[in-house]
């Protein structure tokens, strides 16, 4: 048996499935490296993977026609695919609503091409990355809810990820057998991150002795999760999935501790050894006010309590 991993090249997919094959685990990884263009590590951690005993990698895009004859002839090395963790999508709230027919095509109509094939190969479990985005404006701590009572997210990006997760629904609710889970994750970082998020950028400008830019007043604040607890969050649900009640079961994958973007630049700084200097750039209406997950429900169902407080996560980051 296998597990197919759409996004593999990513910070967060090339971390799980590294996690699933240091278990022996066969993974199938599919990306189609269209983020090379902007980051670095998409690259080297293909290379990595696929330097890996039991990795087989199919480098298409999730919209390609040919997925399914592809997935078909992967599973004739790595063995039937049990699950399907998909994580490809267009990421970024930053002027999304610039770019909706992008967001709409590789988030959206996407996620209907996966879980079109998967239903073609008999996959009866999938586990869907979602994001916090789609609280938009809720009151915080942000309670679990089905994705159809999710008022309108702020972004368009976050927008898209709801869609994505009534897709998800729906796939679980038409498929005899199947169990879904949709992990909506809170600010995910760690080693070779995203260049374009507030960590790596305050990172990089301190670095360089010069001022960090931040949106607004500084003010607004995130719940961040460390990258291995994300892993650590998935695998329980990898071992968990058969157990839950409902076909369709959605999950926050927080801390339950929020963090202003002043005071990330200072742990930053501090962690860094720098001058946490920076000035201040207008705040983007797609950006939301807050984050702060929930935490009950992933520990009740899953068992998942975050390990990683931010100050430890970003002394793990920042290791030579």
């Amino acid at each position: 048996m296998s597990i197919c991993i759409t996004g593999a090249a990513g910070f967060i997919g090339g971390a799980i499935a590294s996690a699933l094959l240091d278990k022996s685990q066969h993974v199938i990884g599919v990306d189609n490296l269209s983020a090379s263009l902007t980051n670095p590590n998409v690259l080297s951690r293909w290379t990595q993977l696929q330097a890996r005993q039991n990795f087989v990698a199919i480098q298409l895009d999730i919209r390609n026609p040919n997925l399914l004859d592809s997935l078909q002839k992967a599973q004739s090395e790595a063995g039937s695919i049990q699950t399907l963790i998909h994580l490809a999508a267009k990421p970024g709230v930053r002027d999304s609503h610039l770019h909706r027919h992008e967001y709409n095509s590789n988030n959206i109509d996407g996620t209907r091409e996966v879980l079109n094939v998967a239903d073609k190969l008999g996959i009866r479990e999938v586990i869907f990355a979602s994001s916090s985005c789609v609280y938009g404006g809720a009151k915080m701590p942000f309670v679990e809810v089905h994705p159809n009572k999710l008022d309108d997210a702020v972004s368009h990006y976050g927008w898209t990820k709801i869609q994505g997760e009534l897709l998800v629904a729906s796939w679980a609710e038409s498929i005899p057998h199947a169990k879904a889970v949709v992990l909506r994750l809170f600010s995910v970082y760690g080693k070779n991150m995203r260049p374009d998020l507030a960590i790596s950028i305050f990172q990089n400008h301190l670095l360089r002795g010069t001022s960090a830019p931040i949106y607004g007043e500084g003010r607004d604040t995130r719940d961040y999760t460390y990258i291995a607890d994300v892993v650590r969050a998935v695998m329980l649900t990898l071992s968990n999935i058969q157990n839950l009640e409902s076909n369709f079961s959605y999950f926050n994958i927080g801390c339950g501790k929020a963090t202003s973007t002043k005071e990330l630049l200072a742990m930053v700084g501090r962690e860094l050894n720098c001058d946490a200097r920076c000035h201040h750039w207008p705040r983007k209406e797609e950006e939301m006010t807050g984050t702060l997950a929930s935490t009950m429900k992933a520990a009740n169902q899953l068992n998942f309590r975050a390990k990683r407080s931010l100050n430890d996560g970003l002394r793990a980051m920042f290791e030579v």
